[in-house]
């Protein structure tokens, strides 16, 4: 029957042809995909706080680490996250709804963002969610849905797609190929043009024409001399510069997709100045100032609401970035700084510890060197 009585927000900031651009557009398929391949690298760890404050990491079998590696029946966790920042980055919102299987195990759906309406409320700010699906709507509660979005200054009910200031850049791209390809496919203008000294019937043209591709058509007959007396001139014809405008508004679209999404040139294949070196540097810059950044962000909407929406309290979600190659020379430069602070006695070990989220010990209040010191003694 519907909800009639559902009136649902999102001030038109969730259009169905903003996911029509990961299917046209090179640069934006590029980036989104590069993005959501990234993201999946990294394991989702599940930690709970002990008691005495320790931070440790949950069993492999405590219901929230599984149902994160075991999504539902079709969706693996490299689905789920990959799913989750391709909605986000084509429509600012990424909806995951939590269900019950047939034995009342949780799954997590995740949801297209562009048929989801929300619900305000005045009181508790939203009162629910309506999936309008190939099957019909799906009323979903609060607590059932968790809601990634970019923040949007504009509609406090939606996210803000970074399609909506791309796509005008994304488009011209489309139009420039566009033309491009229509240029090429139907030749619409000719190679050159044939002067004469007098007037010619249509019926002239027409025998010339015939004579013409009888003699010089065809790839075996390529550059074949050709003599016509009342020929006065040939006038080769060139593309304008206006024309050769297509490829520099290819390369404009590529660099706006490019800051818009914060992956480096280099990354999509816009290799012409590339080197080891600055690609190894976009590879860092990408990771710590683009995928860092989005894990983080995931990672706290995870901790905020799934996990109490499943009953959990106490629980935190992180990435695992260790293996990430582009982060580890970085970590190395972590290390030698804080092995400096801590030899010149501006840092204490258990302001070392707490700022990598460890337990204090008890000699850690004093500088390094007394430790040091009391080691040798002993």
């Amino acid at each position: 029957d519907g909800f009639p009585s559902f009136a649902g927000s999102n001030g038109g900031w969730a259009r169905t042809e903003y996911g029509e651009y990961y299917a046209t557009s090179v640069p934006v398929y590029s980036a989104i995909r590069l993005r959501a391949d990234a993201l999946s690298r990294a394991p989702a760890i599940v930690y709970r706080t002990t008691p005495s404050g320790d931070r440790v990491r949950v069993e492999r079998d405590h219901p929230a680490q599984r149902i994160l590696e075991r999504v539902n029946r079709w969706y693996t966790s490299s689905d789920l996250w990959r799913a989750t920042e391709i909605y986000l980055n084509l429509w600012g919102s990424a909806f995951w709804a939590i269900e019950r299987d047939e034995q009342g195990q949780p799954e997590i759906w995740p949801l297209r963002p562009d048929r989801v309406t929300i619900v305000p409320d005045r009181r508790q700010y939203i009162r629910g969610f309506v999936y309008n699906g190939r099957n019909g709507q799906v009323a979903y509660t609060p607590d059932e849905i968790v809601w990634f979005r970019y923040f949007n200054p504009l509609e406090e009910y939606a996210g803000l797609s970074p399609i909506a200031p791309v796509r005008m850049s994304a488009d011209m791209a489309k139009d420039s190929l566009r033309f491009n390809r229509n240029f090429l496919r139907n030749s619409a203008q000719p190679d050159f043009v044939l002067l004469t000294n007098e007037n010619m019937t249509d019926s002239e043209i027409e025998e010339f024409y015939r004579r013409w591709e009888a003699r010089f058509q065809g790839p075996d007959k390529a550059h074949r001399p050709a003599v016509a007396s009342f020929i006065r001139d040939i006038k080769t014809l060139g593309i304008s510069h206006r024309e050769m405008d297509f490829i520099q508004g290819l390369r404009w679209s590529l660099e706006e997709v490019s800051r818009t999404y914060g992956v480096p040139k280099p990354l999509l294949s816009d290799l012409e100045r590339a080197t080891f070196s600055n690609v190894n540097a976009a590879e860092r810059f990408f990771w710590r100032n683009t995928m860092v950044p989005e894990m983080r962000f995931m990672a706290d909407q995870v901790t905020r609401n799934l996990f109490p929406a499943l009953g959990y309290t106490g629980l935190e979600l992180e990435f695992d970035l260790t293996a990430i190659e582009a982060l580890s020379e970085d970590e190395s430069t972590r290390v030698s700084r804080e092995v400096q602070l801590l030899d010149r006695g501006v840092l204490t070990i258990n302001e070392v510890r707490r700022s990598r989220n460890l337990t204090d010990v008890p000699w850690g209040d004093d500088p390094a060197s007394n430790v040091s010191r009391r080691g040798r003694k002993s």
